[in-house]
């Protein structure tokens, strides 16, 4: 089935603070390492697993999470199913155990120039399913959204609106009826929803996630200091006003290899020369 809406494909988020987030790590370490290793070294917690009989993760954590950590440019699975780690994985694991609030903007630079890069048709299992006319950079939209929104955004805004567009110009579509439903809050104005079901949310935060890479861009509902809307981070603001502005030309990839290398790529690091 071909998509156009954006959908709820994506199942888990992940954390950038001071620790090393332990399934993140788990990937960035596993350089070479065939999935059911990498299966083995993820996190695991036999008191919650829906098999209690279970002596491990259910593989579908490994697919969830190579999904997440694949969409933003970090890692992929060659032929083999064995992890690659990209250049800026490579770079996020260094940064883990030092990043701090002083520092964060320098690495986080360099993640909002990958993120802008994102297409949301690409040859990923999640991404190939779409429409060749969707042609969207989900995390830059996001972005675009929330600065021409004063720095914030609701899931209902977000799905009602920002998840059902196609290309630019819808976007700015978009905007306009989210500006007018914040002033008559008639939620038909924003129509119906991209993702539905008991679950929604489930589906919707994972999107906000990767565009804050991990919430260090963008501040989750509980940090916001505006009840019930996601809110840039005070000192990324402009760092997101520069990457929302890079023009990235929309490109047909022939591989997930390809195009998750090309999203690192974009995140101009400098060369490892240790």
């Amino acid at each position: 089935m071909v998509e156009f809406n954006w959908r709820g494909s994506l199942h888990q988020t992940f954390r950038i603070n001071n620790s090393s987030p332990p399934t993140l790590t788990a990937f960035l370490t596993s350089e070479g390492l065939h999935r059911d290793l990498v299966l083995e070294k993820l996190p695991y917690d036999s008191a919650r697993a829906k098999n209690r009989d279970s002596t491990g993760p259910d593989p579908k954590r490994y697919r969830d999470a190579k999904q997440v950590f694949q969409t933003i440019g970090l890692i992929y699975e060659d032929a083999d199913s064995k992890i690659c780690v990209t250049h800026f994985g490579e770079t996020l694991l260094r940064w883990l155990s030092l990043m701090n609030n002083a520092n964060a903007p320098i690495l986080m630079r360099h993640a909002a120039y990958a993120l802008a890069s994102c297409q949301l048709n690409n040859p990923t299992g999640a991404g190939s399913r779409y429409s060749e006319d969707v042609v969207v950079f989900p995390f830059q939209f996001i972005w675009k959204a929330m600065l021409s929104l004063d720095g914030i955004i609701d899931s209902e805004e977000l799905n009602r609106s920002i998840f059902k567009t196609r290309n630019e110009e819808e976007l700015y579509e978009e905007i306009d009826k989210i500006k007018n439903y914040r002033t008559s809050r008639d939620l038909s104005l924003l129509g119906d929803e991209a993702i539905t079901g008991s679950r929604k949310n489930d589906r919707i935060i994972p999107w906000i996630s990767l565009a804050s890479f991990g919430w260090a861009l963008i501040k989750d509902k509980r940090e916001s200091t505006v009840s019930g809307y996601y809110q840039i981070n005070e000192n990324m603001y402009e760092l997101l006003s520069e990457a929302s502005k890079i023009r990235h030309k929309h490109r047909n990839f022939t591989s997930t290899k390809e195009y998750v290398e090309y999203i690192s790529s974009n995140a101009s690091l400098p060369e490892d020369l240790r």
